[in-house]
């Protein structure tokens, strides 16, 4: 059997004293591929582990003949399918739908029998990440998870995610459970099947992370965005393993996560979270400017660079929504009442951060509104050209 190069392995360690690992592979269920089928049997101490499989439709519809390699990997690899795969529809209303498809997961399991013993495989963005994982910690105690993820941005942040949530009356992520993945298969391969929306605002996502926390990618991704905005699908992989490599290292960033959150629930999840982030951090940019935490041409570099990268595309359709600092604020309780505290992590120039213990909601409101009069000029000068 095929072992897993040390290279694409690397693992996620966080206090308590647990830790994950987190395997990169060009093709997670082509011929030979072993770093999904080794981790799984690692996880369950089975030669022939069962898998419970749950998939994100648009991967499904996306790539071609996925299902067949799925089956020849059952086939050649000894792990076996625990029932049917169980397909759902991806996007941030998953979330937020009565509970229909977590019902319809859960029911899944407890038909095919799914046990301790064995391990639930999420194919999918961070939606379906997020609701698959919530249905494996209620499942008979709990059940390892294995997440693949298919976007950007999943690859770089939602993966990694150290719980499960869901929405509800009009609050995102206002059920949590603490679910950390048992194991990541990286597979940038999927990530060529998004739409361009979807492909941008993953972008975003690395943008955001690197601005936050590490000086040297950003400088590398600001001299590439270019050809990253253009699908440069073997640069992306490469950025895509740099990020994940820093976020092992360093941590995760939760910059402007405040701010987007409560932009998606304002939109009634028509704006994206791909799209959200990119808005919230160059909100957070503009305080941290007028806390004297940044400089200017930190700010604009780090909102240049997302507007470069196709991040903030969603910006003019959002307009709307910077009509109402009132409202965006309220983000702030909404990140109090997760957290337990009024502190916010903001940016201190390119790479750094500050913990801001008592945010300052005149400041907010004020560069909410300077960002919204810069953006509807912008908009106007983009409509006469």
């Amino acid at each position: 059997m095929a072992k897993v190069k040390k290279a694409d392995e690397m693992a996620v360690e966080w206090t308590s004293g647990g830790s994950y690992a987190v395997r990169f592979a060009d093709d997670a269920f082509g011929e030979g591929a072993q770093a999904l089928a080794s981790l799984l049997k690692e996880i369950t101490g089975s030669d022939e582990p069962r898998m419970m499989l749950v998939a994100d439709s648009n991967v499904v519809q996306r790539s071609a003949g996925l299902g067949m390699k799925i089956g020849k990997f059952v086939q050649t690899t000894g792990v076996r399918l625990a029932g049917a795969p169980v397909v759902i529809a991806g996007g941030e209303k998953l979330k937020s739908d009565f509970h229909q498809s977590l019902q319809k997961m859960l029911t899944a399991a407890v038909e095919a029998r799914v046990g301790a013993k064995d391990a639930m495989v999420v194919i999918g963005g961070g939606t379906v990440t997020d609701v698959a994982s919530y249905v494996a910690v209620q499942t008979r105690g709990g059940l390892p998870v294995v997440r693949i993820p298919t976007t950007v941005a999943a690859m770089v942040d939602g993966a990694f995610a150290e719980c499960a949530s869901l929405n509800l009356a009009g609050v995102k992520d206002a059920i949590r459970i603490p679910c950390r993945p048992a194991g990541v298969v990286i597979d940038t391969t999927f990530a060529t099947t998004v739409l361009d929306g979807v492909w941008r605002g993953g972008l975003g996502e690395m943008i955001r992370y690197a601005a936050t926390k590490d000086a040297a990618l950003f400088k590398r991704l600001v001299k590439s965005v270019a050809a990253l905005k253009d699908r440069n699908a073997g640069l992306l992989s490469e950025f895509v393993r740099a990020t994940v490599e820093s976020r092992v290292k360093k941590g995760g960033s939760d910059v402007g996560l405040w701010c987007a959150s409560r932009l998606e629930t304002m939109s009634s999840y028509k704006l994206p979270h791909g799209y959200a982030t990119p808005i919230a951090m160059c909100i957070d940019c503009a305080y941290a400017v007028e806390r004297g935490l940044m400089t200017e041409d930190d700010q604009e570099l780090v909102c240049r660079t997302l507007a470069e990268s196709g991040a903030l595309d969603g910006l003019s359709h959002s307009l709307y929504l910077l009509d109402q600092p009132d409202s965006i604020l309220r983000g702030l309780d909404a990140w109090r009442l997760t957290t337990g505290g009024e502190a916010i992590t903001i940016p201190a120039g390119i790479g750094k951060t500050v913990v801001e213990e008592h945010p300052d909601r005149a400041v907010f409101d004020k560069v909410v509104k300077c960002f919204r009069a810069a953006s509807r000029e912008s908009e106007e000068r983009s409509d006469e050209d």
